[in-house]
């Protein structure tokens, strides 16, 4: 059976095409390694140059799609014991930073071994040096990380929208066919990173980016689409917000609950005279504060002697409904 190759082989150009391989599960998108990195000769060829580096010296790019959730003791546990012990396998790519004081490099990808390589003392970490710009540094990173451990879909529909709005790519069209996926698998994602446009929904859930699901990313924004359903998801957003210790099911049971259609306010009605089963004079309070007084045409001659002061109670009924509302 064929190895796929690993980016760091592709960009050293030590590797050979592989033979695909039957696969009965239709996979996630993803960016095509060996085709997109083809595509980036020019990241490639100043890809060449290797460094060991001290991890106090570097930084994260700009645009880097790993979140601070990703870079703690308990999240690298496994890959800190592996660098102690087997020294750091997997090269990283970094690109020469000028002008800021202590720092040397910005990281594109290799984000967890920067930081693991940072808690172990005397550590360096190994990268590659690139001076590409930033959309072929962007192919990189996603094309590596396809490789790596998964970024969740949600994460990615973070990484894509900031890559948008940085101007890194203009356009959608022009993100989708640098990464060769398609536009609407693009605009997929970016619908669902719409949730983190309100501060306080990004506030809650970002410690959650790598279990949000894309889906349930997705339901939210649609019930933020809703003028009356988005003031309360926000307001409970806060509310939970303030609290401590919440897990993210419980978190967005509360946040549906919040969103969720309310049923909608009906007439309020008071009948003022019957006469048998028919009413004869009825007010009437309509949702968003419209108020109607019905008065039939027999009322008077039914009601007798105490028509005026009926119709007077009515009257009366409805101008302190509206100074209460």
């Amino acid at each position: 059976m064929s190895k796929k190759p690993k980016l760091s082989e592709l960009i050293a150009g030590k590797t050979r095409e592989p033979r695909p391989e039957p696969s009965t599960k239709t996979p996630e998108p993803a960016i095509p390694a060996a085709d997109a990195v083809q595509r980036t000769n020019t990241a490639i060829q100043k890809t060449l140059k290797f460094k060991e580096i001290d991890p106090s010296k570097c930084r994260p790019w700009a645009h880097h799609n790993r979140k601070q959730v990703w870079l703690t003791p308990d999240a690298c546990a496994t890959l800190i014991e592996s660098i102690r012990k087997e020294g750091q396998q997997e090269l990283g790519l970094v690109r020469e930073v000028r002008g800021e004081e202590g720092v040397d490099y910005e990281i594109i990808f290799g984000m967890r071994r920067w930081y693991a390589a940072s808690q172990i003392d005397g550590a360096k970490f190994k990268a590659r040096v690139t001076d590409a710009d930033d959309q072929e540094c962007a192919r990189l990173m996603h094309i590596e990380n396809e490789e790596s451990e998964n970024i969740s879909q949600f994460e990615k529909a973070l990484s894509f929208d900031e890559l948008i709005h940085a101007g890194v790519f203009a356009t959608q069209t022009e993100l989708a066919d640098s990464l060769r996926v398609k536009k609407p698998y693009i605009s997929k994602l970016l619908r669902a990173a719409r949730l983190f446009e309100h501060d306080a929904l990004k506030t809650l859930l970002e410690p959650y980016t790598r279990e949000l699901s894309l889906q349930k990313a997705t339901d939210l924004v649609v019930m933020l689409e809703n003028e009356g359903a988005q003031a309360r998801l926000l307001k409970a957003a806060k509310e939970l917000g303030a609290g401590e210790g919440a897990s993210l099911p419980s978190i967005l049971a509360a946040l549906k609950n919040a969103g969720a259609p309310r049923n909608k306010p009906e007439a309020q009605e008071v009948v003022h005279f019957k006469y048998g089963k028919r009413k004869l004079l009825v007010t009437t309070r309509k949702p968003g504060g419209k108020a109607t007084l019905s008065l039939e045409p027999d009322f008077q001659a039914k009601a007798g002697d105490k028509a005026e002061q009926l119709l007077t109670d009515a009257v009366r009924s409805l101008l302190r409904s509206e100074e209460g509302g």
